[in-house]
């Protein structure tokens, strides 16, 4: 009675077995690559394969063939001294090639190429961003913000100092299986120093303006003044020859300004209720004389 129990129980355990190794045969056989990630094969015979996984349900030999996957999308780089997402160190401190300091902060944006991620996985692994990412960044800015002076990088320099710098790292992570998206100059920051010594010749800017603005405003002054002076002597050059011609003139003038104002001196004559002003008076004296003098010419 034993034996078909016996029997019963390493069929049991066998179909157990059977199961069991099944299941882990299959889950060995079948690797499924994430959404934009790629996998590296790394095989116990030939080392890491050229062989490309792509995103999905793979067939792999088990025990012999082992993946490993990398994100193929664009990751960004920080590189700042406040704290962000996907801080990668603190920002790049350089010297110009006057001896002056400055802090940069910087966004790398780069994504490996899928068809060389086994190269990639075979020189730095999976941490390549600490062993190229960085350490490149920081060196290619050191040597390329050495190359220019302190006025250059704070002025017109910043242009060139980011293409110089995105060129030279373009084609350094190429050569491991990187692509260089973009490189981003955030801010620069100078020494205490330098920035007190900005600020000392703003103002001294800004004081030479005003000056140059009170200087142009004097001189404008002073040349209408001239003009007006020129006005002043020419009219009154006019008036002395006219007052050479008939001193009367004179006269005629200070009766005008006394009409101007509504100012009449009255003067009584012969006749009853009669009055007339000295302007009035004046004036037909003038006409008396233009008439006599018109009458004098007539005779001649």
């Amino acid at each position: 009675m034993r034996k078909p129990v016996e029997k019963e129980n390493l069929i049991a355990v066998g179909l157990a077995i059977f199961i069991s190794s099944a299941v882990i045969f299959s889950g060995s056989l079948v690797n499924i690559i994430p959404a934009g990630q790629v996998g590296v094969v790394f095989n116990l015979f030939g080392g890491v394969e050229k062989r490309i996984l792509r995103e999905g349900v793979n067939v792999i030999i088990p025990i012999i063939e082992s993946v490993t996957t990398y994100d193929a999308r664009k990751i960004s780089y920080n590189f700042t001294d406040t704290y962000e997402e996907g801080n990668v160190g603190q920002s790049i401190k350089c010297q110009t090639n006057d001896g002056q300091q400055v802090d940069i902060d910087v966004t790398v944006i780069a994504h490996l190429d899928k068809n060389k991620a086994w190269k990639l996985h075979q020189d730095l692994g999976k941490d390549y961003a600490e062993k190229l990412i960085v350490p490149q960044t920081r060196s290619i800015f050191r040597n390329i913000v050495a190359k220019y002076p302190i006025s250059t990088v704070y002025t017109s320099g910043r242009v060139g100092l980011a293409q110089d710098a995105q060129e030279a790292l373009r084609e350094s992570f190429l050569k491991s299986g990187v692509y260089l998206d973009e490189l981003l100059i955030r801010t620069i920051g100078f020494s205490p120093a330098f920035a007190e010594a900005v600020e000392r010749k703003q103002i001294a800017l800004q004081e030479s303006q005003r000056q140059n603005w009170i200087k142009k405003t004097a001189e404008r002054e002073k040349e209408r003044r001239i003009i007006e002076g020129e006005g002043d002597a020419q009219a009154l050059a006019v008036k002395g020859q006219a007052l050479q011609i008939d001193p009367r003139i004179a006269e005629l003038e200070f009766l005008e300004q006394l009409d101007q104002r509504g100012t009449d001196i009255p003067v009584i004559t012969g006749t009853r209720n009669a009055i007339l002003s000295i302007g009035e008076l004046f004036k037909e004296s003038l006409k008396n004389s233009e008439f006599d003098s018109t009458e004098t010419v007539k005779k001649e």
